[in-house]
């Protein structure tokens, strides 16, 4: 797929993205690529924020798009329902795109006052409605043009509960973009950011540190298999729930000076060069962002053997897979990995050569079809 402008009408799609928070995520910073690429298809967005701001409201900035943080309002309630309203309308919203389970009721919620706007909703992890929210979610699925799967294992969890027959399900794969600044003095520049030696193995992680992303099995793994290799340091990029106490457990061992922590970093993919190991530890995942990053900047990756990783990753071929929470096996990989170049270069280049499945430029057309789909659905 090209980048060319699409034919478009005089007046273009316009998209009300709705999600939780500007934090830093895979879901946020997809939307911000969405939005900002969808302008080439004629799509004009604007992004309405729940809950927390965050670093994402820059990214937003830079890439010119409109962003609305709605004071930390949260919840489904009727002032939250209003002020949404009050946005699309402003807006002139021709959709409105909901992304997850809580944004996106929030959207089909406002089909109480705006009955003709098409709602979607985008699913970038598995967990499915329970309790209350269950029903509540399979009514709201039936006034929802479709639902869409960021991978199969996603589109399975929706499948479970979202009615069979009133539903609408499509797959949308997550696409990153495949032209990575590479080679020595990216490879240096981004050492330098991160602050670690130049001729050193680099073990990294870029993700959120959060429970169900496994960053404590990765830190744990480190400290049991690498206190012998004083050449290898880990680096794990991102902020989260768990950074203070992996930050306290890293500075409380013998290997501290070896483990580093970034925090929030804008466009952390231009890191990923100072990278030799990808590590993507997750105990749950839907479609990983970062993992493809680190695919398309050609780098081998240690995961677990999880259904949405084995989507993306051959073990042997593109990556080396192990038993789900198994420290000492995610170590001894990531080891293996650390010590042998060879199998480092034949397995990142495969992983490079596999990513081009998975297109920035793909998503976004498949994105801007669905939009215009939507709006000629809902006038017809």
């Amino acid at each position: 797929m090209t980048n060319a402008p699409h034919p478009t009408a005089a007046r273009p799609t316009r998209v009300a993205h709705v999600m939780y928070g500007l934090e830093m995520g895979g879901l946020e910073q997809l939307v911000v690529r969405l939005s900002q690429h969808g302008r080439a298809r004629g799509i004009e967005s604007v992004v309405l924020a729940l809950g927390p701001d965050g670093p994402v409201r820059e990214l937003l900035q830079r890439a010119h798009v409109p962003t609305v943080w709605l004071g930390g309002l949260a919840g489904m309630t009727p002032t939250v329902i209003r002020r949404l309203v009050q946005e699309v309308d402003a807006f002139g919203a021709d959709v409105v795109h909901g992304h997850d389970v809580g944004p996106w009721l929030n959207a089909v919620a406002t089909r109480t006052l705006r009955p003709r706007t098409p709602v979607l909703g985008t699913f970038h992890q598995t967990v499915e409605p329970r309790g209350k929210l269950r029903p509540a979610a399979m009514a709201a699925a039936v006034f929802t043009q479709s639902l869409v799967a960021c991978g199969s294992e996603v589109r399975a969890s929706l499948e479970r509960w979202s009615p069979k027959l009133l539903t609408r399900v499509v797959t949308i794969e997550n696409g990153v973009p495949l032209e990575v600044a590479l080679g020595a003095e990216a490879r240096r520049t981004a050492r330098a950011r991160l602050g670690v030696p130049r001729d050193a193995t680099v073990v990294g992680y870029l993700g959120r540190l959060s429970e169900e992303k496994g960053p404590d099995l990765l830190v744990d793994a480190f400290l049991r298999h690498f206190a012998d290799t004083p050449d290898t340091h880990l680096v794990m990029i991102g902020p989260g729930p768990m950074e203070a106490e992996l930050r306290a457990r890293a500075a409380a061992s013998p290997l501290a000076g070896r483990i580093h922590f970034t925090g929030a970093v804008l466009e952390a993919s231009r890191l990923l060069p100072a990278f030799d190991v990808y590590v993507q530890p997750s105990r749950r995942e839907g479609r990983s962002l970062s993992l493809l990053e680190a695919m398309a900047a050609g780098l081998p990756t240690v995961s677990h053997a999880i259904p949405a990783i084995h989507e993306v990753h051959r073990d042997g071929r593109t990556s080396l897979l192990v038993a789900t929470g198994d420290v000492d096996a995610l170590g001894g990989a990531v080891k293996r990995l650390a010590r042998d170049v060879e199998l480092r270069m034949r397995l990142g280049s495969a992983a490079k050569l596999e990513a081009q499945r998975f297109s920035l430029s793909t998503m976004v057309d498949l994105y801007a079809g669905l939009y215009r789909g939507a709006v000629a659905r809902a006038q017809a």
